[in-house]
């Protein structure tokens, strides 16, 4: 078991659990087909009144049922990453990508078992649900900031998850996610890669305008409009308690394309 049906930061609603199935064999899509129904017919087999349905993905398959989803994520040991042919098998970079899941569940039962970990967990996920800027956090990233805001602090005692969540966004705007940043170390690569450099520089942008807005509004209005805000506190001007907070600007701008010589210099020698 892997993602939030392991670490018990499921939301109300979002009715999946994962399950990572490492083959011993080099996972063909005719493999994971076959996986997929003989589970079915064992499941049938032992609950044939339950109403399922079995749909082959390219990350493995799923099972579903009218009130939750199974997702079966295959995967291969490591020794047969390097026999993989990309026209018989799975794609090289979801089979790491679910090795990897199996490594964050592992670390997180370890590490960040504490409830107030949990609950911030939950509290994040629904705030990038609601706030488009947040989107570019995947969840691992977000189990990373829980528990660094929650644990690291100088009496290394759980920080309550009030002052926690106000923690993360003053961390977000400024400038934990930008470039330059110390930000928060993968504890599973090597050279302290940092979390935030899977994200271009646009999106590290955006996550820090996003969080710099919330915590103003935050300072003048307290949690609950942002806890049941929408994207539309970012772009739009808004009024708490006679202070108005504008949208802030980006301040990444892309640079702009550079198109292709129309030839008639002739292509260089």
């Amino acid at each position: 078991q892997v993602g939030s049906f392991k670490k018990g930061t499921m939301l109300t609603g979002k009715n999946v659990a994962d399950i990572v199935v490492i083959l011993k064999t080099l996972p063909t899509k005719e493999c994971i087909g076959a996986l997929g129904n003989r589970v079915m017919e064992d499941l049938k087999t032992a609950n044939p009144k339950e109403v399922l349905e079995m749909f082959v993905t390219e990350q493995g398959f799923d099972l579903r049922a009218p009130e939750a989803v199974v997702r079966v994520l295959v995967t291969t040991v490591h020794q047969n990453l390097r026999k993989l042919d990309p026209e018989l098998h799975m794609d090289y970079k979801i089979l790491q990508r679910h090795l990897a899941a199996i490594r964050h569940s592992r670390w997180f039962e370890e590490n960040a078992q504490h409830s107030s970990v949990k609950v911030l967990i939950r509290l994040l996920r629904d705030l990038r649900n609601r706030f488009e800027g947040f989107e570019p956090l995947n969840p691992w990233m977000l189990d990373l900031l829980a528990h660094s805001s929650i644990m690291n602090n100088p009496s290394r005692q759980a920080l309550p998850v009030n002052v926690a969540f106000r923690r993360v966004l003053q961390l977000l705007a400024s400038g934990l996610f930008l470039p330059g940043s110390s930000s928060i170390a993968d504890p599973f690569e090597t050279n302290n890669i940092r979390i935030h450099t899977s994200l271009s520089l646009e999106q590290q942008d955006v996550v820090c305008l996003t969080a710099q807005t919330l915590i103003r509004i935050l300072a003048v209005a307290g949690f609950k409009p942002i806890l049941d805000g929408d994207s539309s506190l970012i772009t739009e001007a808004t009024e708490w308690n006679g202070t108005l907070i504008t949208p802030l600007d980006k301040a990444y701008e892309r640079p702009a394309e550079t198109k292709a010589d129309d030839g008639t210099l002739g292509d260089p020698e």
